[in-house]
Parts: C-alpha cells; structure tokens; sequence
C-alpha cells in the first residue's frame, strides 16, 4: 500500500513537471513565431517579382526567384559608403557612451556624496523618458548651440548649428546623457556594488589613488559588462529611429537611407509593390550586420546576466 502511495505521489509530481515543461516550450514557441514570423516573411519577399506577390498561389516560396530586389537596394543604399560611415559612427558613439557611463556608474556606487542619489533618480528618469519629449528641445539645443552664452561672443552674436554633423551625438554619449544612458549606468552601477571593496582597499595600500584604483583594478574586472554594455549601445544607436534622423537626417547613415526606399519615387519604381520588395532588401542590409555581432557576442550577454546582479 506504501508503495502504491509512493508511485503515485512520484507519478503526480513528475506529472506536473511535465506539464509545466511543455507550456513553456508551447509560450516560447509561441512568442518565436510572433518575433521571426514577420522578418521570415519579409526575408522571402525580397527574392520575389511583383507578378509573385499578385499571384495567390505563391506564398512563401517564389514562382520568379530573383536577386534584382537585392541588388537595386544596395545601389540606392550605396552600401559602401554608407556602411563605412555608418561603422564609424555607431562605434565612436558607442564607445563614448560606454567609457562615460562606465565612470558615471562608478561613481554612483562607490563615492557618497550629496547628489548621489539625485543624480541616481535622473539616470532612471531619463530611462522611463519618452524620447519623443526630448526630440524637440535637443534639436533646438544644437540648432543654435550657444555654449552657456559663450559661442555668441566670439561669433558675432549667433550660436553654431552642430544639425547634419556626429556633434550632437558625440556630444550626448561623453556627457552619459544619451538615449538610454541611464540603463548603461545602472547596470555598471549595480556590476560596480557587486565587487568587494577589498580590492580598492588594497589599492590605496600600494600607493594608488581612486583614479588609479578605478583604471588598474575596477575596469579590467568589468571588462565583461562593459562589453556588454557597448553591445547595447552599438546596436540601439545602429538602428536609432528618434534622434539620428533629427540629427542626421541629411547624411549618409545606413538606417536613414534604408527608411527612405519606400519613399514615393524610390528608385524609379512606378508601383507600390516594388518599392515594398526593394524597402525589404535595404532592411536586410541593415540586420544582417547586427545578426553576425551577435552570433560572436551572445557569451557576453550571458555572462552579463549572472554577474550583474539585475535579476531578482
């Protein structure tokens, strides 16, 4: 009878587990197919001609396989200047962005001082911030950039305009006051309470100031999360849709040009449906780069999540 009890006490409990297991791989199977389902079928309709997509019975596969969609993308694209110029940029900002926010965190989680914690709280107001509110006043900032009234003086009057240059972004990323710059710097900030003072302290022993401590102690021990952090940033500022357009609309930056090839006369495509195909081809030129960055990278993200501290 004991026995009996067991087996089914065992029988329900991996029962249960079973079951569990299966609504996950159903949940993530689920959420799969909602995030790849659109970019397969995007994938698939760059290789199409207009007759596939009016032909009913094509779906996925098409009748009339060709690479024309392809190849008149990167001519609109001019895909080589534009990555070129594009690389340089994002991985400048990038960069800048995880060298300040790097610091920035390091001082929030070791220095207590008066405006630790609201500087704190506007690391985290400026993460919640829509970025739709700051579109505008930072455009009108570096429309006529005055520099606290100094530019004017040495400029008959008139501040610089710093629209259609990397300035304004630059400019962001070494002050941490960039989109998304308050994640950066409280992720380094929760990596940064995680390590044991201990190290700092034999630091200061050896003669070496907080400077000193932070370069040859705290950075090469975070050399994982500020990687990760610099992912972030490459990858955010690569497909930026609030401020680079703003601020750079008129340059030569790849994610500019790919949202302007479903523009009205596109290439010279008469209809609507080739303009579509083509706009397909600039965005795979656009994901294409950021998929290989990750298949290298993905070990840094996950070394991340167990060293940071974020999670629970």
């Amino acid at each position: 009878m004991k026995k009996m009890l067991n087996a089914s006490a065992f029988l329900r409990k991996h029962t249960v587990g079973i079951l569990i297991n299966a609504a996950r791989a159903i949940l993530f199977i689920l959420l799969a197919f909602v995030v790849i389902y659109p970019f397969f079928t995007q994938i698939t309709s760059m290789f199409m001609t207009s007759e596939d997509v009016y032909d009913l019975s094509v779906s996925y596969i098409p009748k009339h396989f060709t690479l024309d969609n392809i190849k008149k993308a990167a001519e609109l694209l001019d895909i080589g200047n534009s990555y070129l110029y594009s690389f340089q940029f994002v991985f400048t900002v990038a960069f800048l962005q995880t060298v300040s926010c790097t610091m920035a965190g390091y001082g929030l989680a070791r220095f207590k001082f008066f405006l630790n914690k609201p500087l704190l709280i506007l690391a985290v107001v400026g993460l919640v911030l829509p970025p739709v509110i700051l579109q505008i006043p930072l455009y009108t900032f570096f429309r006529n950039f005055r520099l606290f009234g100094l530019i004017p003086l040495l400029n008959n009057g008139q501040g610089i305009s710093f629209i259609n240059t990397q300035l304004p972004s630059i400019f962001l990323a070494v002050t941490a006051s960039g989109f998304r710059c308050g994640l950066y710097i409280l992720i380094m900030r929760q990596y940064f309470r995680t390590m044991p003072p201990a190290l700092e302290e034999a630091a200061y022993i050896d003669g070496a100031g907080p400077v000193g401590a932070f370069i040859r102690i705290m950075v090469p021990g975070s050399l994982t999360m500020m990687i990760t952090v610099f992912l972030f940033a490459f990858v955010w500022t690569w497909l930026d849709s609030d401020f680079v357009p703003i601020f750079m609309g008129d340059t030569e930056m790849l994610s500019n040009l790919a949202a302007s090839l479903n523009g009205l006369h596109s290439g010279g495509a008469a209809d609507e449906v080739t303009r579509n195909l083509i706009a397909y081809a600039g965005i795979l030129f656009l994901i294409v780069p950021l998929l290989v960055l990750y298949l290298f990278t993905q070990r840094f993200f996950v070394q991340s999540v167990e060293r940071s501290g974020l999670v629970g």
